[in-house]
C-alpha cells in the first residue's frame, strides 16, 4: 500500500514539472515577442527553457560549492546570463534581446508562482481553520 502513495506522489511531481516547463516556455515566448525576436516559436522556447534550466542549475551548483556563501548569488546571476546565452543561440538573436526575454519570462514566472503560493496558503489556511473546534 505504501508504494501506491509513492507512485501517486511521483506522478503528481512529474505533472507539476511538465506544467511548470510549459508555463515557463509560454512566458519566454511572450517575453521574446515583447523583445521583438523574430524567430520565436513555442518549440524553441521549450528547448531554451530546458537547456537554460540545466545550465543554470549546473553553474549554480558549481559556484555554490566553490564559493560557499557568495556562490548562491553568483550562481543565480551567472545562471541567468547563461540562460540568455542559450536563448541567443536558439532564437538566433542578439544578446540584449535574449536577456530581455529571459528577464521578462523570469519576472512573470515569479509573479505566477507567488500568486499560486498565496492562493494555496489562503485555501489551506481556511481549510485548516474549519477543522479547529
Amino acid at each position: 500500500m505504501a508504494t501506491q502513495g509513492y507512485m501517486i506522489t511521483i506522478a503528481i511531481s512529474i505533472a507539476v514539472i511538465i506544467l511548470y516547463l510549459l508555463v515557463s516556455a509560454a512566458f519566454l515566448l511572450w517575453g521574446a515577442s515583447l523583445a521583438k525576436i523574430e524567430n520565436a516559436t513555442f518549440g524553441r522556447a521549450i528547448g531554451t527553457t530546458i537547456l537554460g534550466g540545466i545550465a543554470s542549475s549546473f553553474f549554480s551548483l558549481v559556484l555554490n560549492l566553490w564559493i560557499p556563501d557568495l556562490g548562491r548569488v553568483l550562481g543565480f546571476i551567472v545562471g541567468f546570463l547563461i540562460s540568455a546565452l542559450i536563448a541567443m543561440g536558439i532564437f538566433d538573436t542578439s544578446y540584449g534581446k535574449a536577456l530581455g526575454a529571459t528577464i521578462i519570462a523570469w519576472v512573470l514566472s515569479m509573479i505566477v508562482v507567488g500568486g499560486a503560493v498565496i492562493l494555496l496558503v489562503v485555501l489551506l489556511g481556511v481549510s485548516l481553520q474549519s477543522f479547529q473546534p
